[in-house]
């Protein structure tokens, strides 16, 4: 090989492996906390959140990360954390200390987890699309695919590239969430998907066929009772 070509080679290994070595570091970063038990981890974002809400600017970045860190990655323990299950979970009557701009639940710490900017993108979607995974509608604050679908709609490309990525039951099973209810086949939901469906289909053809599908299959059994 001559000298050149061997330079060149090995400028696109360099780059190549601190590509894959940063990324690497940023993932391990934002990974999640281990808890002992439920309780803790509730206290913990709960912790999180506020030193989030209290702290000055330079440091909210720190504590926002602790708080995602902290956050559940699956609905199971989301609905440990939140819903209703034979008794309040940790997090059921708990309110953050303001509420936020956010997408659902605006004096919750399910709110402040919506509105976050401060974390990656494709790591914070990976994380949003895996606690809506088998998601289904709850009279507490299980509901609307926590804010999920408001994003596919205002941030589109970041938010579908992290849905894509997910099986074909695994998609239909965040679109049901999304719409689910005690009463799916009113007018605001849809309206929601007449406006939503052409926004994912820019995106990814595949994601909207399997928007229509889980949209028209809730929208059938709804009928049915």
């Amino acid at each position: 090989m001559k000298i050149k070509n061997l330079k060149t080679y090995f400028a696109f290994l360099w780059i190549f492996l601190t590509t894959n070595l940063c990324t690497a570091q940023t993932e391990n970063y934002f990974k999640d906390y281990t808890f002992e038990s439920i309780q803790v981890q509730a206290d913990s974002i709960h912790q999180f959140v506020v030193k989030a809400m209290s702290e000055k600017t330079e440091n909210k970045d720190k504590w926002e990360r602790k708080f995602f860190c902290a956050f559940p990655s699956s609905y199971a323990v989301m609905d440990s954390i939140f819903g209703f299950n034979e008794k309040p979970a940790p997090l059921y009557h708990s309110k953050i200390p303001r509420k936020v701009k956010s997408y659902v639940n605006s004096d919750s710490h399910i709110g402040f987890f919506s509105q976050l900017t401060s974390i990656p993108a494709n790591i914070y979607y990976n994380k949003y699309v895996n606690i809506c995974i088998d998601g289904y509608w709850q009279a507490d604050k299980i509901r609307a695919g926590f804010g999920f679908g408001l994003h596919l709609f205002y941030n589109p490309k970041p938010s579908c590239i992290a849905l894509a990525k997910k099986s074909d039951s695994e998609i239909k099973s965040v679109f049901r969430f999304i719409f689910d209810g005690p009463h799916p086949g009113n007018k605001q939901n849809r309206h929601f998907y007449k406006i939503l469906l052409p926004v994912v289909k820019a995106e990814n053809e595949r994601l909207s066929k399997l928007l229509t599908v889980a949209f028209n299959k809730l929208m059938k059994e709804s009928n049915q009772y």
